[in-house]
């Protein structure tokens, strides 16, 4: 079966991730792509989180388990609540669920993260880490949500009347991510899904017949509209080939025109590229964050700057409040917005609002997409 066959070469590309700390001097050694050895704690950690402080925000933060009174949701299993302890409610919340054979443990820095910069954050993991299947796994962020929920009304928890409980948001890493797109398909009053590293799998004989075992990405399976954030590597598929079609670039590709979404490839990264918050990842994740929970329009424009590290930065987000089309800025599309993207093209300049494909280029196909908007 092929679902087996991609589900087992996730392998290698997830286990590591969650067991770094495990891992002997040597035997840290062996993973320097994923791992690297701390010189001061005396132990193997993540690159990019497990322990390492850099990214965190200026909020301090505490926990909350079932063991405090944190509900057990039925469709996901040992749930950590992260909270900040001296920001400022009602806080706005993101439930993150991580990727094959990993626990609610391993997205413990992204909890952290979250926590740090004001948010409610709570990791779950997958009831079966094995076999759990991406619809699974997204019923488990739904879950999730249900109990962040409750903390609302719960008297004795420390979050009692402090949530913004019209507020949840939803990640995950690799197969997380891919659970995070489904489930803003399955509840779309979710406010935004950020996919760390997605993969997804859809079986369906109808839609995907002409595809090995049924198996396809298809446009009608990601129909929703509720922004999406979605982070890839350059070279993941060399690591994943069985997933081809199904990585986070497909996702970006195959998530509606009308969605607000974006895609940010890592240079010379592979599947671990947004395993764990750290640099341009965390950084663009706050922006995204800012803009679109908090409702703070000045990142807007934050969003639409290449970040350095990546090889690939695609979004159709438009900060202008003008027509799509209209260049100068006078709410007309009409001949003058064509010349002017006539002349960009000749002195070889770039403007975002003339890349109307959003392909980071001003070209002849966005002449003819002004012509058409023009012309209907």
């Amino acid at each position: 079966m092929k679902y087996t066959y991609l589900i087992i070469s996730l392998l290698t590309a997830n286990i590591v991730y969650a067991e770094c700390s495990d891992l002997s001097f040597n035997e840290c050694a062996q993973w320097l792509e994923y791992c690297e050895w701390n010189e001061d704690t005396d132990s193997c950690q993540e690159i990019g989180g497990g322990g390492n402080n850099e990214e965190l925000g200026p909020y301090q933060f505490a926990t909350i388990t079932e063991a405090d009174g944190l509900r057990n949701g039925p469709d996901y299993q040992d749930g950590i609540l992260f909270y900040p302890t001296d920001a400022t409610p009602p806080y706005k919340s993101i439930v993150i669920t991580p990727g094959w054979g990993g626990g609610s443990s391993s997205m413990s820095s992204w909890g952290e993260f979250f926590a740090s910069y004001g948010f409610v954050a709570i990791t779950i993991g997958p009831n079966d880490e094995i076999n759990d299947s991406h619809q699974q796994r997204a019923e488990g962020l739904l879950d999730g949500i249900e109990s962040i929920r409750q903390e609302q009304s719960r008297i004795n928890s420390p979050l009692y009347n402090n949530l913004d409980i019209e507020s949840f948001s939803v990640s995950g890493y690799s197969m997380g991510g891919g659970a995070a797109q489904v489930a803003a398909t399955m509840d779309n009053s979710i406010q935004t899904a950020i996919a760390l590293n997605p993969t997804v799998i859809f079986e369906d004989c109808e839609t995907c017949a002409s595809y090995d075992y049924c198996i396809c990405l298809d446009p009608s399976f990601l129909e929703h509209p509720v922004p999406v954030l979605i982070f890839a590597g350059e070279n993941e598929l060399d690591e994943l080939p069985s997933y081809g079609g199904l990585l986070g670039q497909d996702h970006y590709i195959n998530t509606p025109e009308t969605t607000d979404k974006i895609l940010f490839e890592g240079a010379g990264s592979g599947h671990g590229f947004a395993a764990y918050p750290h640099g341009e990842i965390a950084e663009y994740i706050l922006f995204w964050l800012n803009y679109q929970i908090l409702n703070d329009n000045s990142y807007c424009e934050e969003l639409l700057e290449i970040p350095e590290t990546a090889s690939q930065y695609l979004t159709n987000i438009n900060c202008s409040e003008n027509p799509i089309g209209d260049v100068n800025g006078d709410s007309l599309v009409n001949v003058t917005d064509i010349i002017m993207t006539v002349n960009f093209i000749l002195n070889g300049e770039y403007n975002n609002l003339s890349d109307l494909n959003n392909d980071q280029s001003n070209d002849v196909l966005d002449i003819l997409l002004i012509i058409n908007i023009i012309l209907n």
